[in-house]
Formats: structure tokens, sequence, C-alpha cells
């Protein structure tokens, strides 16, 4: 009777685990058009029409966030919806199957005279599934290590801090997208972190990364810290905070921390655009609780 019991209790376990995570997922498209503007890369156009294209098939497939709505649920710090750039949606993006962008041009009439304008589009196709609770977390990036410091713009040789808060306990790490490359910042190359390589964070603390003052630095190892550059007259970078309730394991990066000059300028271990969204889209598929947001910001040349 004992190893009925056990075994209906396991059953029943199991069950319930899997249910958990059995969350439908569905194969959508989505289109956006972005006009590019003077102050915009057409890199930075195709990115923002991306962005905008996942929005368009996440609301087809879930319907709209509308900021009145009474139905909102928050528990434990932990909501139900997720958020693209800066838009609330219902859905969660997983993975891109395919991705395709065309360039036209429209003639517009001025007073002037005529105006020639270019339009980017992005068709967009991939997995999505229902937005799951995911912990309501905050962060700024900082050109100081203050909260008041916080900005979104960057002047050449200024330094970059992030502040993180979570409500609830998990798992951090941080990387900066340039170009086709992306550089793991956060945990530090010399932090002690066990075998997942993910550095824990306490609820509600509030941590400012990056920064070697012993007053917030909360982290075992020496603390690396960092400076923006840029050789155009501007560009955007993408920070990705990525978080989760559960441990996860960290994407295979490529080299060892290098040393431009001796004592000064670090170049953290990288991995490639692609491989890094298909970490992402791994993590995303198997770990409910995994929430990866992107920030970005702009770098001036000044």
């Amino acid at each position: 009777m004992k190893f009925i019991l056990l075994f209906f209790f396991l059953n029943r376990l199991i069950i319930s685990i899997c249910h958990g995570q059995n969350v439908e997922k569905k194969t959508v498209t989505g289109i956006a058009e972005v006009r590019v503007e003077s102050n915009l890369t057409k890199d930075d156009c195709k990115d923002q029409a991306s962005e905008l294209a996942m929005i368009n098939a996440i609301e087809q497939a879930y319907g709209t966030w509308v900021e009145q709505q009474t139905d909102l649920v928050i528990k434990d710090g932990r909501d139900y919806y997720n958020i693209i750039g800066t838009t609330k949606v219902r859905g969660e993006w997983i993975e891109t199957i395919s991705e395709e962008f065309d360039e036209s041009s429209k003639e517009f009439k001025t007073q002037q005279g005529k105006e020639v304008v270019t339009f980017i589009t992005c068709h967009i196709k991939g997995k999505v599934r229902k937005a799951t609770p995911k912990a309501l977390i905050r962060y700024e990036a900082l050109n100081c290590p203050d909260k008041r410091c916080r900005t979104t713009e960057f002047y050449n040789g200024e330094s970059l801090y992030l502040s993180f808060q979570s409500p609830v306990k998990g798992y951090l790490s941080v990387f900066l997208e340039d170009d086709d490359k992306v550089y793991r910042l956060f945990p530090y190359s010399s932090q002690r972190v066990g075998e997942n390589s993910v550095a824990p964070v306490d609820p509600d603390r509030e941590y400012i990364l990056f920064s070697k003052e012993k007053k917030i630095n909360a982290f075992s190892g020496q603390t690396e810290e960092y400076e923006v550059y840029t050789i155009r007259s501007f560009e955007y970078n993408n920070l990705y905070i990525v978080f989760s309730e559960e441990p996860y394991v960290k994407p295979i990066l490529s080299g060892e921390p290098n040393t431009i000059e001796p004592n000064r300028f670090i170049i953290p271990k990288s991995l490639s655009h692609n491989d890094f969204q298909k970490w992402l889209a791994y993590n995303r598929s198997l770990n409910s609780s995994f929430l990866d947001v992107r920030l970005r910001i702009k770098i001036e040349n000044k």
C-alpha cells in the first residue's frame, strides 16, 4: 500500500510539473514598417522594424495590452505580461524562424517641393506563447555609480554602470551586443559563481554593477569597470539583462578576457549574435521564469 501511495504521489507530482511547463506555442507572422531617419543608421532601423514586427505578431496571437485593464494579476512580485522595447504585450517571443527586410522609397510633397523618404519593412516569422508570470525586475543604465545618474545616452569615454533589483531570489547575467558580437559583462571573469557561471542575487537588494566602490560591490572576485566608445559619430548598442528564478547555464564564450593596454582596457569573452539568440531561444523554451530584457543605449563621439 505504501508503494502504491508513493507511486500515486509521484505520478501526480510529475503530471503537475508537466502541466505547469506545458504552455502552448504558436507559430506566428508579423510585419512592420519603419521610416529611415537621419539620426539612425539602416541597421538601427532594421532593429526597430524587427522589434515592431514581433509586437505585431504577438498582438495578432494574443490581443493588445490595455494599460487601464483591471484583470492584471501581480503576485509575489510577478506579473503576466511581457515587455518588448517599451511595449507591454500578452505573449512571449520564443524563437525567430525567419526574418526578411524590404527597402522602398516614397515621394511626399512638402513646402520646399518634393521629398523622397526611404522605408524599411520587416516580415518576421517565429514561435510565441502566452505570457507567463515573471519577476518584475528593475534596471537602469547609469553613467556614474548612483541611481540618480540614469541615462541611455553616453559620450565617448564615459563609464557604464547598471542598477538592478528583483523582488525574488534568482540568477543574473548581463551582456552587451555590439554589431555581430555579444560580450558577457557580468558575472565578472574572476567572480566565483559555481558550475552554471551565473550570479545569484538576493530579493529586494539594490545592486549597482561595474563599480569598485566597496559599499555597493556585493560580489566576490575582482570587479570589472567598463567605458563605452565608438569610432562613428554615434551608434546604438544593446544591453541584455538576463534573469531567472532557476539556475541556467551560460552560453559558450570564445577567447579569454583580453587586455588591450596594461591595467586599462579589457575585452570580455564573447559569442556571435546568432549563437546568442539561439541560447536565448533555448532557455526561453525550457525555463518559464527565464527573462531577458533588452535595453538600448546610444554612444556619441564627442
